[in-house]
């Protein structure tokens, strides 16, 4: 478990301009789930940032996402296997909304000239 300092990590990110410690959070808090995105070709991260969008609700992201509530379920067990049990606790899911969030504006940035591009 990090330590106490690790739980600012999510304001100072939101408050300080420092692009590497935007990118170690994402990875800290969302990073299993990119790996498996990338290691297998899935985009879980798609359902994981439609679940944010939706505020938690398995029934809203299926009908967002055209695909049946089943299939969103079995896809957030796997966000669950990936990210540990407590994940969709309020702190954690804090955490993990702003995360999705700062990854997605890290994504439209990318071939920007912005800091947050990644090298």
């Amino acid at each position: 478990m990090p330590g106490p300092e690790a739980s600012y990590l999510p304001y100072t990110t939101l408050f300080a301009h420092g692009p590497t410690r935007v990118r170690q959070f994402i990875d800290r808090t969302i990073g299993p789930v990119r790996h498996w995105d990338a290691e297998r070709g899935t985009d879980l991260l798609a359902t994981l940032h439609r679940f944010v969008d939706c505020n938690a609700s398995p029934v809203r992201t299926a009908r967002l996402m055209g695909v049946h509530s089943n299939t969103v379920l079995q896809r957030l067990d796997r966000i669950t296997q990936l990210l540990g049990d407590t994940w969709r606790d309020s702190e954690s899911f804090f955490r993990i909304s702003v995360a999705v969030r700062l990854h997605t504006l890290s994504e439209t940035l990318r071939g920007s000239s912005h800091p947050l591009r990644r090298p």
